[in-house]
C-alpha cells in the first residue's frame, strides 16, 4: 500500500472496520470464517506455535460448527487432525481446544500442502451458510 493510501485509509488516527479486521488477531472461527468456505482440510496453527518456531506442527480443520455471537458467527467447535513434526497424531479427527484462547494464523509451510480451492464446493458452501443465517436471524427477530 502506498504512503498517501495509507495516510487516507488512517485519517484521524482510527483504521476503517475492515481495515481493523484485517490486521487484528483472529481467534480459530474468524480466520476458518474469513475462508467463505466450509474450511475442510484448510491448515490452522495458534501464533504462540510460531513464535516457538515449531515446524510441521499444525491443525488440519475437518469440520466446523460455528455459533452466533453478537450477530457474527465468531465462536463455535471445530474439529481436526492435529500434525505434530509432518506426523498425525491421531487417525480420526477431535475437538480442537483453544480456538478462542489463542489467536490462531493460516499455517503456511512449503512443506504442507495448501487447500485446494473449487470454486463450485465453495459456491454451495456459501448458499448453505447464508440460507442457514437467514433462517437463524428470522427465527430470533434480529436483522441482517
Amino acid at each position: 500500500m502506498s504512503k498517501l493510501a495509507a495516510d487516507i485509509l488512517t485519517r484521524g488516527g482510527v483504521l476503517p472496520p475492515t481495515l481493523a479486521f484485517a490486521v487484528k488477531p483472529k481467534t480459530l472461527y474468524e480466520l476458518l470464517n474469513v475462508q467463505r468456505l466450509n474450511a475442510y482440510k484448510f491448515k490452522a496453527a495458534p501464533d504462540h506455535w510460531y513464535s516457538k518456531g515449531f515446524e510441521g506442527c499444525y491443525y488440519e480443520i475437518h469440520k466446523v460448527k460455528y455459533r452466533l455471537y453478537q450477530g457474527e458467527p465468531t465462536h463455535g467447535k471445530a474439529w481436526g487432525i492435529q500434525y505434530w513434526n509432518g506426523e498425525a497424531k491421531d487417525k480420526q479427527p477431535k475437538e480442537i481446544h483453544g480456538g478462542l484462547k489463542f489467536s490462531w494464523r493460516e499455517y503456511d509451510s512449503p512443506n504442507a500442502n495448501g487447500i485446494v480451492y473449487n470454486r463450485e464446493e465453495a459456491r454451495k458452501v456459501e448458499r448453505r451458510r447464508v440460507v442457514r443465517l437467514k433462517k437463524h436471524l428470522e427465527a430470533t427477530g434480529e436483522s441482517a
